[in-house]
């Protein structure tokens, strides 16, 4: 592109000329470019250039960059171009704080202050002990004996005289029991008596730090109990044992820390993240075999955490209620049975389980599982049929029919003779329609005409324009459901979003892995979400 410099080109003449005529009118200089020219502010010497207007309508001020700092903004109307000062500008948000310096070397020590003023005399210490007393001094000689005059007065008591010699000893009494005050032993040991008069290392060892039993204490525990235990010494052996009991029945109030009561206890202060009132680890090399075991004294019931089972198969919760040999036999020669294998109780779900490949599979012989309410499912049901008596032959699936409203279906095949027939209706199928059902026919064999004469609850009644003689029929009849009208409510519409299978996929969460968090769900009491839910008031936390 060109540029037009003023103080070189023809329009710079009439440019000057029509600022320095004082008598013409004013008016805007206008200066027009051929194309790709530019028009410049150049300074006196021509060659630094103040300002520069291209052809494409930019506008730049070089000298600029290397300008004075200033504390205004410039600013132009996007309607019309024109430059002015600019309104406030709005601060943009703090920018993230930078990574903290490394820190530099310590200065050179300061000059040492003055000598503070004296501070206040002490208070005076308690008086010391008085010394011992000293020995008496020698006895002074006697003196001469005085003339003898009347009896005077009685004078005062003389000196004690002497101690006498000793008399001789008595016989020596028995000797007492050897002290201890010379024991040996190793250090951090707690000693115990070896003899009656012996003292030597006891199984435990305490150094400062922790305490050890047949072991050296470890640093990150307090009590640390070590056992190796002898396989001669048959079953029911443990490093640790709690054994409970009491003077008169005794029952805890509640599940909670301060209102129950138990054999062994473990309170966790601060329930930070990954810690436990109670730890229990196996490193499970064989089967039927867990971290935590819980169960009725003889084991006819248990449950287990971190559990391999006979199989290998691996479980984060075991449960078993089922005794092998059962409760007892009941009439007809079956089997009693009691107690559930595992039970769960939630605010928001009960429970849930979701598996890579499979998310639950129940079994029992009276049924595999009964739903106490409504069922939902964003997938298909199938019921599969066995197709021969082969048990080993592939079976047949057969897909549930669905409708958009509860409906109840029956269908037969009737028979007529003459101009008309009443078919009824079972009465299981009565006892679930709610009104009138719809139904349809179709002749079976060679045409006919034949049409419904009449439909009740009861049945319907078929009929053929002239007299037929065994006309087989076929009957399909539909109705609504005797509680239809519970639907009516509708299915809430947190299911039917569409996100709602992704929200609850969220919810069951694997927890084994570290680096994902599930997503929360509770009940507000109108409808089902899935943010943070209020924490409720909690207690003052007690000290263990």
């Amino acid at each position: 592109m060109r540029a037009m410099n003023l103080l070189r080109h023809p329009l710079a003449i009439a440019v000057q000329a029509a600022l320095l005529a004082t008598s013409v009118q004013a008016a805007d200089i206008q200066a027009q470019l051929a194309a790709g020219d530019g028009f410049e502010i150049v300074s006196q010497s021509g060659n630094i250039i103040r300002l520069r207007v291209n052809d494409n309508g930019t506008v730049t001020v070089p000298a600029l960059p290397g300008a004075t700092t200033e504390d205004q903004f410039l600013c132009f109307d996007t309607v019309s171009g024109q430059l002015g000062k600019c309104a406030a500008v709005p601060t943009g948000p703090t920018g993230p704080t930078g990574p903290t310096g490394a820190t530099g070397a310590a200065g050179a020590a300061g000059p040492m202050g003055a000598t503070g003023a004296a501070g206040p005399t002490g208070a005076t210490g308690a008086t010391g002990l008085a010394g011992a007393t000293g020995a008496a001094g020698p006895t002074g000689a006697t003196g001469a004996t005085g003339l003898a005059g009347t009896t005077g007065a009685a004078g005062p008591t003389g000196a004690t005289g002497a101690t006498g010699p000793a008399g001789p000893q008595g016989p020596i009494g028995p000797i007492g029991p050897t002290g201890v005050a010379n024991a040996t032993g190793t250090t951090d040991y707690v000693a115990k008596f070896t003899g009656s008069s012996a003292l030597g290392n006891s199984l435990i060892r305490d150094n400062g730090v922790g305490v050890g039993i047949n072991n050296a204490p470890l640093g990150r525990t307090q009590l640390y109990v070590a056992r190796t235990q002898l396989t001669a010494n048959g079953d029911g052996q443990a490093t640790l044992y709690g054994y409970r009991t009491r003077d008169s029945q005794n029952d805890g109030t509640g599940y909670g820390e301060a209102n129950q009561n138990a054999a062994t206890v473990g309170y966790n202060y601060w329930g930070d993240v990954y810690t436990f009132g109670v730890a229990g680890f196996s490193y499970n090399d064989y089967t039927r075999t867990g971290g935590v075991l819980g169960a009725f004294y003889s084991g006819t019931y248990w449950g287990s955490l971190g559990y391999k089972s006979s199989s290998s198969t691996t479980y984060g919760v075991y449960g078993s209620a089922a005794y092998a040999s059962g409760s007892g036999v009941i009439e007809g020669g079956g089997v009693q049975e009691s107690g559930i294998g595992g039970g769960f109780y939630g605010g928001a779900i009960g429970s849930w389980s979701q598996g890579e490949a499979m998310g639950s599979v129940s079994a029992g012989p009276v049924f595999a599982s009964y739903q106490l309410g409504n069922v939902y499912t964003s997938g298909y049901s199938a019921e599969l049929v066995p197709s021969s008596a082969d048990a080993s032959a592939p079976r047949t699936p057969a897909y549930t029919v669905t409708a958009p409203e509860l409906k109840v279906y029956d269908s037969g095949v009737g028979l007529m003779n003459g101009g008309e027939v009443f078919v009824p209706f079972s009465a299981a199928y009565k006892a679930l329609l709610g009104e009138e059902p719809v139904v349809t026919i179709s002749a079976v064999g060679s045409p006919t005409q034949i049409y419904l004469a009449s439909i009740s609850a009861d049945g319907f009644t078929v009929a053929a324009t002239t007299d037929v003689s065994n006309l087989r029929f076929n009957w399909i009849a539909v109705g609504n459901r005797k509680d239809a009208s519970r639907t009516a409510a509708g299915v809430p519409a947190e299911i039917l979003s569409g996100q709602f299978d992704e929200q609850m996929r969220a919810v069951m969460g694997n927890e084994g892995d570290t680096t994902k968090s599930a997503t929360p769900i509770w009940h507000d009491g109108d409808r089902i979400r899935f943010d943070a839910a209020p924490e409720p008031a909690r207690p003052a936390k007690p000290e263990g």
